[in-house]
């Protein structure tokens, strides 16, 4: 009952967030986001305060009074303070470089503080570890890597984030809940369930070797990032030409696809990963491949730009 309480009372709240501040790609924190509540040590002074209040009441004791409002109004000016760390805070989201299933998605956050100096601020996803950061004004803005941990493949979007401050005193605790527009590719987990079998091979599996002298020669071509190194021509960068890359005319008959209709019996994600560990092996020893799903196909290639081509549409399948 409890829990079916607690959850409702989430979705109300949630959804009030949504109208009162919804989903963009740079937010500054003002009234209407930003959110201050005693902590647990702002509750341990409200309780003393109350003590000190009962005590000079029943005794009549103005120094007593005069403590309790003292501190009283240390409190109040506590709160514009700590009001004050987070307001006027602008964020922005940035990139977000694609991974694999089960491994933590990296977003970058750029944060600008405007013309007040920002301390001891908690940036992060909920029940994820926090990033603290301090914003000097003259220095103007930071970047933060947050981290949000991945279950399955696909275009990831993330919840709302955290920003928290207890600035000054410690007694109060400011915070937003800003949904930035992020997005990150995750990749299927790469498990290797089956063996890669050539298209030309009909019995055992393995991964071809293209290294030997069964492809044909076919001059060179100048260096391109991703490219395997292996087929770079060394004794051409030794005499100061440059990196030049052999190239191979490989036939037909070995040419390597990732067949989806060859991962029979295995599930669909079973399947994906299973293409994913493929596509990752290839690129390592800088084959050529290509990719055949059901009603999409990727031409043959290599390099790094083949890889991301392949693991994106394994990703979004």
């Amino acid at each position: 009952m409890k829990n079916r309480i607690r959850a409702l009372f989430r979705r109300r709240f949630n959804s009030w967030l949504d109208k009162r501040s919804p989903r963009c790609s740079e937010i500054t924190l003002n009234q209407r986001r930003i959110f201050i509540i005693p902590s647990s040590a702002g509750l341990g002074f409200a309780i003393m305060l109350m003590g000190l209040l009962l005590l000079a009441i029943n005794y009549q004791n103005n120094l007593i009074f005069a403590l309790c409002f003292w501190l009283f109004s240390i409190f109040l000016v506590a709160i514009l303070h700590t009001y004050a760390n987070l307001s006027g805070l602008l964020l922005r989201a940035g990139a977000a470089e694609p991974v694999f299933a089960g491994e933590l998605a990296s977003f970058h956050l750029h944060l600008e503080a405007g013309r007040r100096d920002r301390h001891r601020l908690n940036v992060g996803f909920p029940n994820q570890q926090m990033e603290v950061c301090d914003i000097d004004a003259e220095m103007g803005a930071a970047n933060v890597i947050i981290k949000y941990p991945t279950q399955k493949r696909g275009a990831l979007r993330p919840g709302r984030m955290e920003v928290t401050s207890r600035y000054p005193l410690g007694i109060l605790r400011c915070w937003s809940a800003p949904s930035l527009d992020w997005h990150c590719l995750v990749y299927p987990r790469p498990r290797c369930l089956r063996p890669l079998l050539n298209s030309a091979d009909s019995g055992e599996g393995h991964i071809p070797d293209r290294s030997n002298d069964s492809d044909e020669f076919s001059g060179f071509n100048r260096y391109q990032a991703g490219q395997s190194p292996r087929r770079i021509f060394w004794k051409a960068y030794a005499k100061g030409q440059g990196l030049l890359v052999k190239q191979y005319e490989q036939s037909q008959a070995d040419e390597l696809i990732l067949d989806w209709d060859s991962l029979e019996g295995l599930s669909v994600e079973e399947r994906l990963s299973t293409l994913c560990a493929w596509a990752l092996d290839c690129d390592k020893q800088g084959l050529a491949y290509g990719l055949k799903l059901p009603k999409l196909t990727v031409a043959s290639g290599s390099g790094s730009g083949q890889l991301s081509k392949v693991l994106r549409e394994l990703a979004v399948f």
